[in-house]
């Protein structure tokens, strides 16, 4: 599935640049709009369902971001935050969409991407109140031993 380019006349209204199932899950669960994601893992492309458009390559390479042109928003959740920037930066300038969501792993990163993005997500953030939440969860169910 390399290098697949689905260039398909139907319009684009979410595009998820992703190299990590949490693009094929994001795609998976946004079922109200057309929704393309491009990834650079075929093993993240065959586990998005079908109703999603998908092209396989590189995913910092502006002829495969393309295949996402005229999207209305995009959402990019790259495990590599530099990576993130300049698919963002290239989304912004040279496809003119507006509308960047964009996952930073790293929090004291952040500051790079406010010019950049409409709404910043930081993944750490996330993952550790969610943590959080279950180690207090189990911390606080009593313990039966038998």
């Amino acid at each position: 599935m390399e290098n697949t380019i689905d260039r398909s006349p139907e319009e684009t209204s979410l595009l998820v640049v992703s190299d990590s199932h949490v693009g094929s899950l994001l795609a998976a669960d946004i079922d109200s709009v057309r929704t393309h994601l491009i990834t650079d893992s075929s093993t993240v492309a065959l586990q998005t369902p079908d109703n999603v458009r998908k092209t396989v390559g590189n995913v910092t390479s502006a002829e495969i971001l393309g295949a996402g042109a005229g999207a209305t928003a995009a959402v990019v959740a790259l495990q590599r935050d530099r990576q993130a920037l300049l698919v963002a930066q290239l989304l912004r300038t040279r496809f003119e969409i507006d509308e960047l969501l964009i996952s930073v792993n790293d929090p004291q990163r952040r500051e790079a991407f406010e010019d950049i993005a409409t709404t910043i997500v930081c993944v750490s953030t996330c993952l550790s109140t969610e943590l959080g939440d279950a180690v207090k969860q189990t911390l606080s169910e009593p313990r039966s031993h038998s």
